[in-house]
Protein backbone atom coordinates (compact mmCIF):
# COMPACT_ATOMS: atom_id res chain seq x y z
CA UNK A 1 0.00 0.00 0.00
CA UNK A 2 1.46 3.35 -1.06
CA UNK A 3 1.32 6.07 1.58
CA UNK A 4 2.49 9.66 1.77
CA UNK A 5 5.29 10.27 4.26
CA UNK A 6 2.81 11.72 6.77
CA UNK A 7 0.43 8.75 6.43
CA UNK A 8 3.36 6.31 6.64
CA UNK A 9 4.59 7.79 9.93
CA UNK A 10 1.09 7.99 11.40
CA UNK A 11 0.34 4.33 10.61
CA UNK A 12 3.76 3.23 11.85
CA UNK A 13 3.43 5.05 15.18
CA UNK A 14 -0.19 3.99 15.72
CA UNK A 15 -0.46 0.74 17.68
CA UNK A 16 2.07 -1.80 18.92
CA UNK A 17 5.53 -1.22 17.43
CA UNK A 18 6.47 -4.80 18.39
CA UNK A 19 4.12 -5.96 15.64
CA UNK A 20 5.82 -3.80 12.99
CA UNK A 21 9.08 -3.80 11.06
CA UNK A 22 10.66 -0.63 9.68
CA UNK A 23 12.60 -1.77 6.61
CA UNK A 24 15.20 0.46 4.96
CA UNK A 25 16.00 -0.87 1.47
CA UNK A 26 18.67 1.72 0.62
CA UNK A 27 22.27 0.69 -0.03
CA UNK A 28 24.64 0.27 2.91
CA UNK A 29 26.57 3.40 1.90
CA UNK A 30 23.39 5.50 2.02
CA UNK A 31 22.47 4.07 5.43
CA UNK A 32 25.88 4.92 6.83
CA UNK A 33 24.75 8.57 6.63
CA UNK A 34 21.71 7.84 8.80
CA UNK A 35 18.71 5.59 9.30
CA UNK A 36 15.38 5.92 11.06
CA UNK A 37 15.55 4.69 14.64
CA UNK A 38 14.54 1.04 14.89
CA UNK A 39 15.03 0.29 11.18
CA UNK A 40 16.64 -2.79 9.77
CA UNK A 41 18.61 -2.45 6.56
CA UNK A 42 18.26 -4.96 3.77
CA UNK A 43 19.28 -3.34 0.47
CA UNK A 44 16.74 -4.04 -2.28
CA UNK A 45 19.49 -5.81 -4.28
CA UNK A 46 19.89 -8.34 -1.41
CA UNK A 47 16.21 -8.78 -0.59
CA UNK A 48 15.79 -11.97 -2.62
CA UNK A 49 18.42 -13.73 -0.48
CA UNK A 50 17.61 -12.07 2.87
CA UNK A 51 13.81 -11.73 2.99
CA UNK A 52 13.65 -14.62 5.49
CA UNK A 53 15.09 -12.21 8.09
CA UNK A 54 11.68 -10.49 8.14
CA UNK A 55 8.70 -11.99 9.98
CA UNK A 56 5.59 -12.55 7.84
CA UNK A 57 3.53 -12.06 11.01
CA UNK A 58 4.43 -8.37 11.23
CA UNK A 59 3.34 -5.28 9.37
CA UNK A 60 6.23 -4.17 7.14
CA UNK A 61 6.90 -0.45 6.62
CA UNK A 62 9.32 -0.04 3.72
CA UNK A 63 11.26 3.07 2.76
CA UNK A 64 14.21 4.14 0.61
CA UNK A 65 15.35 7.57 -0.56
CA UNK A 66 12.45 8.54 -2.81
CA UNK A 67 10.08 5.58 -3.14
CA UNK A 68 11.13 3.61 -6.22
CA UNK A 69 13.18 0.91 -4.52
CA UNK A 70 10.63 0.64 -1.72
CA UNK A 71 7.90 -0.05 -4.29
CA UNK A 72 10.04 -2.77 -5.93
CA UNK A 73 10.72 -4.28 -2.49
CA UNK A 74 7.01 -4.31 -1.66
CA UNK A 75 6.16 -6.06 -4.95
CA UNK A 76 8.76 -8.74 -4.21
CA UNK A 77 7.64 -9.22 -0.60
CA UNK A 78 4.00 -9.47 -1.68
CA UNK A 79 5.03 -12.12 -4.21
CA UNK A 80 6.81 -14.00 -1.41
CA UNK A 81 3.66 -14.03 0.72
CA UNK A 82 3.99 -10.92 2.88
CA UNK A 83 0.49 -9.48 3.18
CA UNK A 84 0.84 -6.41 5.42
CA UNK A 85 3.20 -4.07 3.58
CA UNK A 86 3.28 -0.28 3.56
CA UNK A 87 5.47 1.92 1.36
CA UNK A 88 6.45 5.58 1.70
CA UNK A 89 5.98 6.70 -1.90
CA UNK A 90 6.44 9.34 -3.00
CA UNK A 91 8.84 10.21 -0.27
CA UNK A 92 11.53 8.49 1.68
CA UNK A 93 14.24 8.91 4.23
CA UNK A 94 14.73 12.70 3.88
CA UNK A 95 11.05 13.39 4.54
CA UNK A 96 10.54 10.60 7.10
CA UNK A 97 13.46 11.61 9.33
CA UNK A 98 11.83 15.02 9.82
CA UNK A 99 8.53 13.38 10.85
CA UNK A 100 9.58 10.49 13.11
Amino acid sequence: MKLSSVEFVKMYKDGDLNKKVLLDVRDVEECSLGMLSGSINIPVAELDSRFSEISKDKEIFIYCKSGGRAERAEMFLNYMGFKETRVASPGGYPELKALI
